[in-house]
């Protein structure tokens, strides 16, 4: 086996191994929950080169499913927190703008068309 061959290996055992030790899923177990996603992150539907990460609950330490780094990083562990109701609250803010609410509907480009012709 050449050394490239073997570093693959290396890698691929290591990870089949920490996710055996992590969250009790087996490489088999993983392809299965890959497959079933349809090989794209649980969120945000895109695919990605590398392995999407094992999702779980901090609280129950129960496998939720397979995320991408920036879904998995930025969205829950550092925005939602493992909070729900934080991410009901971002949906309902995406789609319901407070700042329409208040003052009517405003849109940046209006604002610079009036700002360059003033």
């Amino acid at each position: 086996m050449c050394a490239g061959c073997r570093k693959g290996t290396q890698r691929a055992n290591s990870r089949n191994a920490r996710l055996k030790a992590t969250y009790g899923l087996t490489s088999d177990d993983y392809r299965t929950l890959f497959e079933f996603q349809d090989r794209v992150c649980a969120i945000c539907l895109e695919s990605r080169r590398t392995n999407l990460a094992v999702d779980h609950c901090h609280k129950t330490e129960a496998v939720r499913g397979l995320l991408c780094a920036r879904c998995n990083n930025f969205l829950l562990a550092r925005g939602a927190r493992d909070r729900p109701e934080v991410l009901r609250r971002a949906a309902d803010y995406l789609e319901n703008y407070p700042a329409w609410q208040a003052l009517g509907p405003r849109y940046t480009y209006d604002n610079k068309e009036e700002n360059s012709n003033g």
